[in-house]
């Protein structure tokens, strides 16, 4: 009787760390940046219809309602493909309603967006961040 190999390789056992943007997922933020995310401000600017629709569903209720509290902000891990960097940054609501990420610059390593520039987010549900990649430069 012949005996199978019922051992796996440690490549597929594991969840890829830099999983690439899926253009097809329902779950996708395209932005492009506009003068104000590309200031000096180090902020990028996603609108609430967005973070309500393609993110808060992925949290948990208790991390959305306090970010929907005045003055309150999120620490968000940030994850840059380009860089294979993960920072944090903090996500807050501004007073259009709408969320900033701050502190990019930590995540960018100086690597500047220019206006124009399309930029694709995605919620990792397995390592908890948010993953980002430049899709259009432009």
């Amino acid at each position: 009787m012949e005996r199978k190999n019922n051992k796996t390789s440690k490549a597929s056992s594991k969840r890829k760390n830099n999983e690439i943007f899926n253009p097809v997922s329902q779950w996708n933020i395209i932005i492009t940046l506009t003068a104000s995310d590309t200031d000096s401000s180090n902020t990028i600017t996603i609108p609430k219809e967005l973070v309500e629709a393609k993110i808060f569903p992925l949290w948990g209720s208790k991390r959305c309602k306090g970010l929907l509290k005045p003055d309150s902000f999120e620490m968000v891990h940030l994850y840059e493909h380009h860089s294979k960097v993960t920072r944090g940054v903090a996500m807050k609501k501004d007073e259009h309603g709408n969320f900033k990420l701050c502190g990019l610059p930590s995540v960018l390593g100086g690597r500047p967006f220019k206006t124009g520039d399309v930029i694709g987010f995605w919620w990792d549900t397995h390592w908890g961040r948010l993953n980002f990649e430049l899709l259009v430069i432009a």
